[in-house]
């Protein structure tokens, strides 16, 4: 963060009045990005593009404390929208930015995104395809909630 690569936001439980520091429930960083046209899910989205590299918000990282993975709290949903939520506000304020784009490392965090309208990009990351959600997209899931 002190290089202005990333921006880490930090969700902290708060309950216990006198714990210092706060227990952490979750996290998420953005950072800027690129894709290729290429790169894109369908050829309808790849036509709107250049062939230049087209800006993205890249979610880089979104966790929860695994003795909350299944809790009802949701706090995997909580932590995701708000990282969405500053995404398009990033992308709102400075004008550039096409989507955000995550690399899922396992297949419960793919299904995880995907339900969420995360779609496969035509790029590989480890076993499992990149995603894209598009900055239309997050507009409408943002207002929806």
């Amino acid at each position: 963060m002190d290089k202005k690569i990333n921006r880490t936001w930090v969700l902290v439980d708060d309950e216990p009045a006198n714990v210092l520091p706060a227990p952490v429930l979750g996290y998420f960083t953005l950072t800027s990005a690129t894709v290729v046209r290429d790169e894109l899910p369908d050829q309808e989205t790849r036509s709107r593009y250049p062939a230049y590299p087209i800006p993205v918000i890249k979610l880089a990282w979104l966790g929860v404390d695994s003795r909350l993975h299944s809790s009802e709290r949701r706090l995997g949903e909580t932590i995701l929208l708000e990282a969405l939520e500053e995404a398009y506000r990033i992308v709102q304020y400075s004008g550039m930015g096409i989507a955000v784009v995550t690399d899922p490392l396992t297949v419960e965090s793919d299904r995880f995104f995907k339900r969420y309208g995360f779609i496969s990009m035509k790029r590989s990351f480890g076993s499992l395809d990149s995603l894209y959600l598009p900055m239309k997209t997050i507009g409408r899931l943002l207002n929806e909630t």
